[in-house]
């Protein structure tokens, strides 16, 4: 007996390792003699970034840059100070030794912060950060497309399939000069700064992939030699493009770009008072599929022999796409202590956000919450902070199923009111979803020669009563006959209620 199956070959995403590793973040801090006494913390902040991640000899490295701020204001005058501490940790994660073409994605949080002033000149700074490291590598599986002999019957579906998959990861490293604007006072020491990287054009071409975009820097600094002076604030932009080398990458390949600003430290210029030079580490990582459509075998039997079918051990994603939804916050602040007369400066942080699906509704909802902050001064000039949670929910348009969520503030504004200082942001949530969902392919199919199917020589034709809206595939599955024979000899147009199929025995 000639018994033949035809394959396709799939590139599938496969989980290799998912773990967190946790990193103390502790710092005595003892005032240097410039800075005045402590008189009450407004805020105390850890800023953590992963600045570079490698994979060698089985073993994941990565820097882990953690910065410790305090903002205090004095007794005397009440003005704004902060001090700040930066620290760089190493951290190494073992991987298993199958790991094949792996990609690297880490998320640090800051899972608890606690300062205590132990005196006018010495804070006690303790808190966590913890590292959600993802790693995914590749494996190739072979999925049936088609079968050919032993009577072998085949459902098929048409579907779109990752066929090949690339990754890169890239440190980049931008240095820019800069000039204070005209009237803002020389630059002392950082209060605030918040990095927002913009996408812009991405082109690929043979063996590279070029791509530009922007950082968007906000920065409330404390004046040089302020003597109680105010913070000031300040945004600039920060252009760049890099060509990132990816060995076989072309433009049937769909790449998926993420980019992160972990650290970015500015600094005064000795020679000049009024200049910046502000330098950027920014990491892309980078995953290029290339999709091919072709048809795949979900279910087969035999009309001659018994049929065993192998699932495929994993279900490979369909293609995936990037879905973009705004997010309107609004939010009204106030302080404990007095009205807020003059806001220096106000962001909102620690956003986040998933989707769920409502049934009832018949929609995907994109939920989540965010940190609105405000540092200011009071009526009587002291320095004040406030800040508030706020959450939202809105219903989504997604055709395919949701995935990962990233979240981030586009642009924020302010208005004091009698009530409080009113807040707004916009935020921006990028979804990945799939579309039509996942393959469930078979692997293999086993035709059992020594299990015959008993037949009736004698009968060419059943007959069956069937709902107008039976499956023909599973009608013809189990009377061991093919649907295409049973469309053939029965009408397209079944009638109102049970119809009556006529079934041709096909051996």
């Amino acid at each position: 007996m000639d018994f033949k199956l035809n394959r396709e070959e799939l590139t599938c995403s496969v989980p290799v390792i998912k773990t967190e590793v946790t990193q103390a973040a502790e710092q005595d801090f003892i005032l240097p003699d410039y800075c005045p006494d402590i008189f009450r913390v407004l805020k105390c902040c850890i800023i953590p970034g992963v600045t570079s991640a490698g994979i060698n000899g089985g073993k994941l490295t990565f820097e882990l840059s953690v910065t410790i701020r305090v903002i205090y204001r004095t007794a005397e005058g009440g003005g704004v100070h902060c001090v700040e501490e930066c620290r760089d940790f190493s951290k190494t994660v073992d991987l298993p030794a199958d790991a094949v073409n792996p990609s690297v994605k880490i998320e640090p949080a800051v899972e608890y912060v606690n300062c205590r002033v132990v005196s006018q000149r010495r804070l006690d700074v303790r808190g966590s950060v913890i590292c959600r490291v993802c790693v995914t590598g590749e494996k190739k599986f072979e999925a049936v497309c088609g079968a050919y002999g032993g009577g072998v019957q085949t459902k098929k579906v048409s579907a779109v399939f990752p066929a090949r998959r690339l990754t890169s990861a890239k440190r980049i490293t931008v240095i820019e000069e800069m000039e204070l604007p005209a009237g803002k006072p020389p630059f002392g020491s950082v209060v605030r700064c918040d990095v927002n990287v913009k996408k812009g054009e991405q082109k690929m071409i043979p063996g590279k992939l070029i791509t530009k975009g922007e950082a968007e820097v906000s920065l409330l600094y404390l004046p040089r030699d302020g003597g109680g002076k105010p913070p000031e604030a300040m945004r600039f932009s920060i252009p760049f493009s890099q060509i990132i080398d990816i060995e076989g990458l072309d433009e049937s390949f769909t790449a998926d770009v993420d980019m992160t600003a972990p650290k970015c430290v500015i600094m005064p210029k000795a020679e000049d008072p009024a200049a910046l030079e502000c330098e950027l580490i920014m990491l892309v990582n980078i995953s290029a599929t290339r999709y091919e459509s072709s048809e795949f075998a979900t279910d087969a039997y035999s009309t001659m022999y018994e049929c065993e079918c192998e699932p495929l051990e994993i279900l490979p994603p369909a293609e995936s796409e990037k879905i973009s939804a705004g997010v309107e916050l609004n939010c009204t602040l106030a302080c404990s202590e007095g009205e807020i007369a003059q806001v220096y400066d106000m962001w909102c942080e620690n956003a986040a956000a998933a989707v769920r699906r409502d049934e009832d509704k018949g929609c995907s909802v994109l939920y989540g919450k965010a940190l609105f902050c405000i540092l200011g001064k009071l009526s009587d000039g002291s320095a004040a902070y406030a800040e508030k949670e706020c959450a939202f929910e809105q219903d989504i348009d997604i055709s395919g199923e949701a995935g990962a969520v990233t979240i981030k503030t586009e642009s924020s504004s302010y208005t004091i009111s009698n009530e409080g200082v009113e807040a707004k942001a916009a935020l921006k949530a990028e979804i990945t979803a799939q579309r039509g969902g996942e393959l469930r392919l078979l692997k293999s199919i086993t035709l059992l020669t020594d299990k015959p199917k008993a037949r009736d020589k004698n009968c060419a034709v059943k007959i069956c009563y069937a709902d107008p809206e039976g499956d023909l595939w599973e009608i013809a599955k189990k009377y061991s006959t093919s649907a295409e024979a049973i469309a053939e000899e029965n009408s397209a147009e079944p009638a109102d209620g049970r119809r009556i199929l006529i079934i041709p025995m096909k051996n």
